[in-house]
């Protein structure tokens, strides 16, 4: 117990909450959004080879979905990490226009697809902004 206390103590709050965000866990991220911030959620779905079976993650060698979000000013918000299996994740953000660079990733996070830029995805409170991919076998690496 005190080790974990002293390896928690020495890290900053920055390198924890890489740490914590680079867990694949198949729950809905948490995004920090400025108190009493207007918040809409973007949904964003995928498929490999143009489907949705855990079969072809495993084939290409995809662990997961990497999605890089930046706000208009270019500054990164938040990486998600999901399960490719989970083809969904659903993710709070403030209202705003933001950009994003979509990646099947394996375990150690290598990139297993080209990736995906996703751009003016606008944000408005109170709303799900679905998107939609498709990494077909020409994207895989």
């Amino acid at each position: 117990m005190h080790l974990i206390k002293l390896v928690l103590s020495s890290l900053s709050a920055g390198a924890l909450a890489a740490l914590i965000s680079s867990c694949s866990v198949g729950v809905e991220p948490i995004v920090t959004t400025p108190p009493g911030a207007a918040t809409g959620t973007v949904t964003v779905t995928w498929s490999v080879a143009g489907a949705s079976q855990p079969s072809l993650c495993n084939a290409y060698g995809a662990a997961s979905l990497e999605l890089v979000i930046d706000d208009a000013n270019g500054n990164e918000v938040t990486t998600v990490n999901a399960p490719c299996s989970d083809f969904s994740t659903t993710l709070t953000l403030a209202e705003g226009t933001y950009s994003a660079e979509a990646t099947l990733v394996d375990s150690a996070s290598n990139s297993r697809s080209v990736t995906k830029p996703l751009q003016d995805i606008d944000v408005v409170a109170g709303t799900d902004l679905a998107i939609d991919l498709d990494f077909p076998a020409s994207s895989i690496l």
